[in-house]
């Protein structure tokens, strides 16, 4: 029930009472509705608050005069005028100030550039040394059962066998 003071022992009765309300009450089930209406105090009143607060919905909105739309309309321009935010005038009395603050930044990123390229000329580079033909050595292996592994300086190479090399 919408209303739970009202206590009512027929468990149909909300369902009936809303949809009569909403006009989907089968002409059949209103009889059975208005004679429960007749017996429960509760439901009635119910009835009688669903009834007044649909009927409140529906009337006319009030109408507002038109000279009190001016004087609301007046005070919000008041209002408006009166918080309306007055410009800095501190930034036109110290025009160099501005400047500096503006540069002041261009040149701390213009200094940290320079020290980062700085660091990294200064650092020392890990490329290896590009290969001379004097520290390529060349061996000829014959291949015996197994594979074979070459172990140079950080070189290692692994073969399986194939064939024995053709001199020519």
């Amino acid at each position: 029930m919408l209303f739970p003071s009202a206590a009512c022992p027929d468990p149909d009765a909300e369902m009936l009472l809303n949809e009569y309300l909403d006009g989907e009450l089968d002409l059949g089930r209103e009889p059975d509705l208005f004679s429960h209406l007749a017996t429960c105090g509760g439901c009635r009143r119910q009835f009688e608050a669903m009834l007044a607060f649909r009927l409140a919905v529906r009337q006319e909105p009030l109408a507002v005069p038109p000279a009190l739309d001016q004087r609301v309309l007046a005070r919000l321009d008041e209002t408006r005028r009166l918080t309306i935010r007055r410009p800095n005038r501190r930034a036109d009395r110290a025009p160099l100030a501005g400047a500096l603050r503006r540069r002041v930044p261009v040149s701390v990123a213009l200094a940290v550039t320079v020290l980062a390229v700085f660091i990294a000329a200064m650092l020392p580079t890990n490329a290896p040394a590009p290969a001379s033909a004097d520290s390529v050595r060349l061996a000829r292996v014959t291949l015996s059962d197994g594979p074979l592994y070459v172990i140079e300086h950080d070189v290692t190479v692994e073969a399986d066998r194939e064939a024995a090399p053709e001199d020519g």
